[in-house]
């Protein structure tokens, strides 16, 4: 029973639909965006190396990057922040915000 429960909270594209516990999350279909303190967020279950998505410098948008993106940087053209959490299966997600780290990884913020 609980495969069954665990599977349908997860989206086609295999993230999860529900929100994470103990980290500050937002659903940017639901949310306002949260301001210019948060410059990056990836969605909940997503690893921000591969795919995230940053605020534009000019605050024109949020436009996505990381390993799986950046060789389609010319066809991510800015979106809105209620795009932010779509995934591919037109599902949106909750987001939780990511920072640069010293090693210029990226992490969780708390």
């Amino acid at each position: 029973m609980e495969n069954a429960a665990r599977g349908a909270e997860l989206c086609r594209c295999g993230l999860p639909t529900r929100p994470p516990v103990g980290v500050a999350w937002w659903r940017p279909d639901q949310d306002e965006d949260p301001g210019p303190g948060v410059r990056a967020v990836v969605r909940y279950g997503d690893q921000p190396q591969l795919r995230r998505v940053q605020r534009v410098d000019n605050n024109a948008g949020w436009t996505e990057h990381g390993a799986m993106v950046d060789f389609y940087q010319d066809r991510t053209p800015p979106m809105s922040w209620a795009q932010v959490a779509r995934c591919w299966a037109d599902t949106p997600h909750p987001v939780v915000a990511v920072r640069k780290d010293a090693t210029g990884g990226w992490t969780i913020c708390a």
